[in-house]
């Protein structure tokens, strides 16, 4: 949190068309109150006033938020305010932060999972109403693509996945991987003013040849449409790099690496499901063909690089020329022919064919 003005006297006063009460977590509230009031001071009088209860209950509460990892700072005659927050992700505080980006989603946060993905499975066949967000700080079975692990300790990352219900035939959602990897990392590039943050076909974020993040979608189809569909993101934020185990250290970055600093955790995660959200929304309705394209090659980390690829049990080298339509990979061989990988992975870049 920034820090409060010099000479500021007076107390942040609440307008009260900002904040909607909840009785069932008013713990998201008070959040709420000091997110929008930082970086000024709220007084206590003020917020018991808005939630009807005591300032005595205000305290405990603010007590039980600082157990949580709340730095909250209280100055006579001014109130409270959040110095700092959890570098681990807070449940209350990211509803919080979601009310404030006027997003509507049910968030589910969790201190350990085996994998958040799994996890959105399971509560999808349990009747769990979608769209839904699962948020692990650590996981313990944290899977990639091709039955890969990934790394996910609690130092302050990004292990999340939104569950849907499309009931839509697949091929509308052919695009789906690709155009989250596009939004994602797009904001990602204005949040760290870096445009050195791309994308690797299929489903990589990556920076300066380093793997940033990953994306996975796992889906179950029934007589050709999509039942439901669950969307995973693993993001290295917070983890320095030489915390990761050494056979990553020359093969992952994150956040923190890039930019030098800590980032705050529950703001960047909460962006993160407004525009997951908006992109699938975006797939549903439609995307121009052309425009998709382009928006991709734009980002493409290997657009007109000799690569190595496998997809399947067949082993291609060609030159990425950027992907058709439907997401996928043109690859022009050596015989100038041009290839369409639908699924592989690109494993290593080469000089020459």
């Amino acid at each position: 949190m920034s820090k409060y003005p010099k000479g500021q006297k007076k107390s942040y006063k609440i307008n009260c068309t900002d904040v909607r009460i909840s009785k069932e977590n008013l713990n998201c509230t008070i959040l709420l109150l000091l997110l929008n009031a930082s970086p000024y001071y709220l007084s206590g009088n003020e917020i018991a006033n808005r939630l009807k209860v005591s300032r005595v209950a205000i305290w405990s509460r603010i007590a039980k938020l600082r157990s949580e990892g709340f730095c909250i700072e209280a100055t006579q005659n001014k109130g409270y305010r959040i110095a700092t927050e959890p570098k681990l992700i807070n449940e209350s505080f990211l509803k919080a932060w979601l009310q404030k980006l006027k997003t509507e989603c049910s968030i589910f946060v969790l201190e350990k999972l085996d994998s958040t993905n799994s996890e959105a499975e399971r509560m999808l066949a349990n009747e769990i109403k979608a769209p839904f967000a699962i948020i692990a700080n650590k996981q313990t079975s944290g899977r990639g693509r091709i039955g890969k692990e990934w790394h996910s300790p609690a130092s302050g990352n990004i292990y999340l996945s939104l569950a849907f219900k499309p009931n839509i035939h697949a091929v509308r959602l052919r695009k789906f991987t690709l155009l989250q990897g596009i939004s994602i990392c797009k904001y990602l590039r204005k949040t760290t003013n870096n445009n050195e943050i791309m994308l690797k076909w299929p489903n990589d974020i990556i920076c300066n040849g380093k793997k940033l993040g990953g994306m996975l979608t796992e889906a179950k189809v029934d007589c050709e449409n999509i039942r439901s569909l669950v969307f995973g993101l693993g993001l290295n934020v917070n983890t320095k790099e030489s915390s990761f185990p050494k056979s990553l250290q020359d093969v992952a970055t994150s956040i923190y690496h890039i930019q030098e600093k800590y980032t705050r955790v529950h703001q960047l995660t909460a962006n993160i499901v407004k525009i997951i959200l908006k992109s699938y929304n975006e797939c549903i309705k439609g995307v121009d063909d052309v425009e998709f394209v382009n928006r991709w090659n734009e980002l493409d980390s290997q657009f007109g690089k000799i690569i190595h690829i496998i997809s399947g049990k067949k082993e291609i080298n060609g030159k990425a020329i950027g992907i058709d339509p439907d997401g996928g990979l043109i690859v022009k061989l050596k015989n100038g022919h041009k290839k369409i990988i639908h699924s592989g992975e690109i494993i290593t870049t080469k000089n020459e064919l």
